[in-house]
Formats: C-alpha cells, sequence, structure tokens
C-alpha cells in the first residue's frame, strides 16, 4: 500500500476509534425527575417504589418554581414510612439519581406520605425569567451545545406556568393546554426545551416567539456561519460550474429533461413513502417525509418549469423556485406536521435556484445574486437547527456531515440549470 493511501486508512481508523470513544464515554440520560425510578428500571428509586411516578413543577410569577415528585409505594413499604418519617427521609435521600435535571440546584426538599404516594417537593430558583413585553420564558431545559440528553423517566411531566397565563409557543412533543405543557406515553422531551407563557392571543404568541428569537438567535447565527460557510462556498462552487458547464446541453432538449426531472422527482417520492410505510407501525417513519417531499417539489418544478418558463424570465423564475419549495414544506407538513425540516428544505431552495442560474448564464450575464443566494442557503440550514453540535465538538464538525447534501445539489440541480438553459435558448 502507498504511504499517502496508508495516511489515509490511518486517518479514518483515528476518526473512527474516536467517534466509538465519544459515544461510549458520552454520560447517561439527564433525568428530569431525581427520585422517579422504580423496581422496573435500571435504578431502585424510593424503596418500595410500584411505578416510576409522576413530577410536576410550578413556575410562580417571580420566575421560581416548587417541583413535587408523588412516587407510589407499596402498602409495607407505606406503612414503614408513615410509621417513622427519619426513613423516608432516608429512603428519599437514597434515591436521587446521579444525574438529573435540578441537580446542585434542589432546595428545601420536604417528603411526606399521602396514602400509599410519596410525595418529594422542592424548589428551583430561576427556571423562568421575562422576555418581550409581558413574555416570560422557562429556558431551563435549554442544555445549549452540550452533548447531554434527558430521559424523563416519570410516567408524566407537566410544567405549570402561573395561573391567569398561557403558553405561547409550540413545544415539541408536549400536549399544551392553557398554562401546562405535559409529557406523557412515549413523548419525548427535547434537549432544547423552551416554554413561553403569557398573556395569550395572537400578540401574547408573537411576544413569546420573539423571546425565544432573541434567545437563540446569536447563537444561531454563529453556529450557522461557523458550519455553514464552507458548504456555502461548496454550493457556490456549484452555482458557478452549473453556469461555465455544457455537458449534455446539445443531447437533451427542454422534453427530454422535463421528463427526466419529473421522473426522478416521482420515483424519489414514492419510494421514500413506501419506505417510510415499512419502516414503521405508526404512520410514516420520519426521515422518509423530507426526501420524499423533495421529490414532489423537484417533479413539480421540471414540469411547470418548461410550459410557464418562456414567459416568466428570469423573476419569474426565481418565483417559480421559491413556489416549489414552499410546496415542499407544504407537504412535508401534511404528511408528518411541524416541524418541517429546515436542512432539506434549504438545500432544497439552492437546488431549485439552479434553474433560474442556468437561464441568466446562457442570456450571457453571471447571476451572482443566485448564486449568493443558493450559497446562504446551509448557513441558514444550520442557524435554524442551532445550537448544534457532532459528537458533542462543535458546528464546524456538523456542518462537515452535511457535505452529501452539497452533492445532492450538484446531481439534481444540473438537470435544472440545463433546462434553464433550454428555456433561455427558446428551444423544446
Amino acid at each position: 500500500m502507498r504511504p499517502s493511501r496508508l495516511a489515509i486508512v490511518a486517518l479514518l481508523c483515528l476518526v473512527g476509534l474516536a467517534g466509538i470513544a465519544v459515544v461510549a464515554g458520552a454520560p447517561p440520560p439527564t433525568e428530569l425527575c431525581g427520585v422517579c425510578s422504580s423496581d422496573v428500571s435500571d435504578r431502585a428509586g424510593i424503596d418500595g417504589a410500584t411505578g416510576a411516578g409522576t413530577l410536576d413543577i410550578h413556575v410562580d410569577e417571580r420566575g421560581d418554581s416548587l417541583w413535587r415528585a408523588r412516587v407510589p409505594v407499596n402498602s409495607s413499604a407505606a406503612e414503614r414510612y408513615r410509621t417513622n418519617e427519619s426513613v423516608l427521609e432516608a429512603a428519599v435521600d437514597d434515591a436521587w439519581t446521579p444525574y438529573h435535571a435540578a441537580e446542585g440546584d434542589v432546595g428545601a426538599v420536604e417528603s411526606t406520605l399521602e396514602g400509599e404516594t410519596v410525595v418529594v417537593e422542592y424548589a428551583v430558583d430561576d427556571v423562568a425569567r421575562q422576555g418581550v413585553g409581558d413574555a416570560w420564558i422557562v429556558d431551563y431545559f435549554a442544555l445549549g451545545t452540550s452533548n447531554a440528553r434527558y430521559g424523563r423517566t416519570a410516567d408524566r411531566v407537566t410544567i405549570h406556568a402561573p395561573e391567569g397565563t398561557e403558553i405561547t409557543n409550540r413545544v415539541p412533543d408536549a400536549a399544551v393546554d392553557e398554562n401546562t405543557a405535559t409529557w406523557t406515553d412515549d413523548a419525548e422531551f427535547d434537549r432544547q426545551t423552551y416554554v413561553t407563557y403569557g398573556s395569550g392571543g395572537v400578540l401574547g404568541a408573537a411576544a413569546g416567539y420573539a423571546t425565544i428569537g432573541l434567545e437563540v438567535g446569536p447563537t444561531a447565527l454563529e453556529h450557522g456561519v461557523y458550519g455553514g460557510a464552507a458548504l456555502g462556498l461548496l454550493v457556490g462552487l456549484v452555482g458557478v460550474a452549473v453556469c461555465r458547464a455544457d455537458l449534455g446541453i446539445a443531447v437533451f432538449d427542454a422534453a427530454t429533461l422535463e421528463r427526466l426531472i419529473v421522473t426522478v422527482g416521482a420515483v424519489g417520492a414514492a419510494g421514500f413513502l413506501v419506505v417510510g410505510v415499512v419502516a414503521t407501525d405508526a404512520g410514516l417513519a420520519p426521515g422518509a417525509v423530507a426526501p420524499a417531499s423533495l421529490g414532489v417539489g423537484y417533479a413539480l418544478l421540471g414540469s411547470a418549469a418548461r410550459r410557464l418558463g418562456r414567459r416568466l424570465e428570469t423573476r419569474g423564475l426565481v418565483g417559480l423556485s421559491l413556489l416549489a419549495t414552499v410546496v415542499t414544506g407544504g407537504v412535508a407538513l401534511l404528511l408528518a406536521g411541524p416541524p418541517v425540516y429546515a436542512i432539506p428544505l434549504c438545500f432544497g431552495a439552492a437546488t431549485a435556484l439552479c434553474l433560474p442560474i442556468g437561464y441568466v448564464a446562457e442570456r450571457g450575464r453571471f447571476p451572482v445574486a443566485l448564486v449568493a443566494g443558493a450559497a446562504v442557503a446551509p448557513i441558514v440550514a444550520i442557524a435554524s437547527v442551532a445550537p448544534v453540535s457532532a459528537f458533542g465538538y462543535g458546528p464546524a464538525l456538523y456542518g462537515l456531515l452535511l457535505l452529501p447534501w452539497v452533492a445532492a445539489v450538484a446531481a439534481f440541480g444540473y438537470p435544472l440549470a440545463l433546462l434553464g438553459r433550454r428555456l433561455a435558448l427558446g428551444l423544446d
């Protein structure tokens, strides 16, 4: 083996071993409820517990909170705790998991027994703070770039905003009812959970989302630039390449290109939908919805461009490309519901812009604004899902994992660019 190849193989092995070490060394989940484990879980929890219990987090008007865990116990344990309070306190002290959400912030712990249920109450200060207008935000559960993750443990977790307020944002995987957000069953607790509350209504929702925007905006911009700048440069180079390359321009006419684009989009959409149905017993697999919706948008763009392109000129083709992107998001929203995956949508927009890029290039001009718009797409994509990290590392490594999307822009964007050039030539 040549020395250069040997070095490459060694580097890949080192990267692989590093990834395995990071995953293997990752800490266990951070439990939301520190005392809600039971005998059926990996930790014993409170001695005599018969179930995982529930956790209610009550936020007051100052942004402080009272956490109330309720854990059912068997009758013999209940009798011991009822007759000896010190035994109950010792059982609760021994039950705290090594990693829990309020670790280090727990204050004023009080343990009582109600029937055959152990009730553990403790105070946690500063879980919420005031935002825009009368909006407040619970940012205590946003982990930022940490590689940690949450484990719910409890059968139910509910965050209660103060009485007289309403939760004003969409809380991932939670059932929202006026001033409460509840996680039950198989609902996961997102590692970037924000809850905003205030007066409710349209203005309350606007204030809540503005508060979240101010909270995550600086980090989103930073991560978008650090993670997406290199990808943006590559996408920009793809835009330049489709302007100058003429491979296939004399071979494929507009009708053939339309059939190619529509066929690829339709087959891709149908294939991913079938995979999505087969992969899960409960509806479509979310990972299949994004590429399927991209296939629908791709096919519609190819068909509409050939029929309308000669009457639209540059601005019209740009509008058609953006409309195809909106349709893609609408299909994803219809099939899977919110949230719409931002990364496929942004790279899909960059792909769609290859249509007007090819059109303008064939007219003898270099499409600076269009190429720049496509190049910004990776930055917007990463910023929209920030904060990001990969295996505990920063946005730069995360961006490297998105390199296949650049290849997708080149592969699927080039036929669109050829179609744009044929339209500019007025040839069918």
